[in-house]
């Protein structure tokens, strides 16, 4: 499930380092928190998220859960790239709506894996 999950991020992380003007970054694309640049950059959380993603001997050892929360601002920022384009993510045959498609379902077979089996009871 881990190299799944890992593997859902290429797609966003393409797209996302797409969407970023590195040209006008002050700190070529490296997020620094305390850098007042940053903080006022309107492309703050895509930029930290990069960093924080970027590396996938970093993601190798990041916990489930952090890899989820990572799956889920993805599906987030794909989403509503796909909504400002006037796609249907639902009915759409897009790579990108495709894309969200298929990590939505990775999410939710996740989910169900850690639910505990029902018919124990």
């Amino acid at each position: 499930m881990r190299r799944r999950l890992i593997e859902a991020l290429t797609y966003p992380r393409i797209l996302l380092l797409a969407n970023l003007d590195v040209e006008e970054c002050p700190q070529n694309r490296y997020f620094k928190p305390a850098h007042k640049t940053c903080q006022r950059c309107e492309q703050e959380t895509e930029c930290h998220w990069l960093n924080c993603n970027d590396e996938f001997s970093i993601l190798v050892r990041m916990p489930m859960e952090t890899l989820l929360e990572s799956l889920s601002f993805c599906i987030d920022y794909v989403d509503a790239q796909n909504t400002r384009a006037y796609h249907n993510v639902k009915r759409c045959a897009c790579k990108s709506c495709s894309w969200v498609r298929e990590a939505r379902r990775l999410v939710r077979e996740y989910i169900a894996s850690k639910q505990p089996d029902r018919t124990d009871r």
